[in-house]
């Protein structure tokens, strides 16, 4: 009686820990599958990811400077532009919450800057149409023609200059990504991410003078479709970052975000997410 009572408790410890050893293995390849990172799956959910653009041949380090910074979240995008004092371990120091207070305040200035730029360079064009004007209104035969065409040029300049001098800042905020792959032989090689931000488009010198606005605009925060990503997690200071990778003759580039440890990295999406 007692040897079946004993078979029987070894048969239950045996079935206990099996049962425990499947639902440790099934914990592992859960945490293993989700430590894959991809931007565009990762977006579409509720926590936050930071992806740090890096422009360069170098393998990336704590001293890489940055090109952008992105954070997607909910199926949005907000994209930082920053400058080029800017490295990789200054930013991935700070939060989420800093980066964005950070960003803004460095995109202010960005916009302050090409602000400035932009009406000194009309400045110069209005100037430049006067003497034309001038030299017309001067000339022996007069052209009537010409004149008007310089008169109105410069109404345009005056419009645009009032234009881009009242031109105020608009705050990064979330705003739709799109992420396109390419596949050879039902795999993907290539991933092309596109962020919506706002920035000036257009051309000072258009004698029209309409191209020139600051919109909200699809580009290519990340510059070049990548077609690498890390072959493993890289350990930068105290944190792993996963990276996608694009290397096009002399000019190369890597996106890069922490992941969770050495056995984690990011991978591309396997199918096509455009908003």
């Amino acid at each position: 009686m007692k040897r079946n009572i004993m078979l029987g408790l070894i048969a239950l410890l045996s079935l206990t820990l099996a049962a425990c050893g499947h639902q440790a293995s099934n914990r592992q390849n859960q945490r293993t599958s989700g430590d894959e990172i991809a931007f565009g799956k990762t977006g579409q959910t509720a926590k936050s990811q930071v992806w740090y653009g890096i422009k360069g041949t170098a393998q990336p380090s704590s001293r890489s400077t940055l090109t952008s910074i992105t954070i997607t979240q909910n199926g949005k995008a907000t994209a930082l532009q920053v400058p080029a004092s800017f490295t990789l371990a200054d930013a991935a120091k700070l939060s989420v919450k800093q980066l964005k207070q950070k960003g803004t305040a460095m995109a202010k200035r960005a916009f302050t800057q090409k602000r400035r730029a932009l009406l000194t360079s009309i400045k110069g064009a209005l100037a430049a149409e006067k003497k034309i004007l001038k030299t017309d209104q001067n000339a022996t035969v007069v052209s009537y023609a010409a004149v008007k065409t310089d008169r109105r040029i410069i109404a345009n300049y005056q419009r645009l200059l009032a234009r881009t001098a009242q031109t105020e800042f608009k705050k990064p905020r979330p705003l739709p990504f799109a992420v396109e792959i390419v596949k050879k032989n039902a795999r993907v090689k290539q991933e092309m991410i596109k962020v919506e931000s706002y920035a000036f488009t257009g051309a000072v010198d258009n004698p029209n003078n309409q191209s020139l606005n600051y919109q909200k605009t699809s580009r290519k925060i990340f510059p070049r479709p990548y077609t690498q990503v890390s072959p493993k997690a890289v350990k930068i200071r105290n944190d792993y970052f996963g990276y996608y990778h694009y290397a096009v003759g002399n000019e190369s580039g890597y996106v890069l975000t922490k992941v969770a440890g050495p056995n984690a990295n990011v991978k591309f999406d396997t199918t096509s997410i455009k908003d």
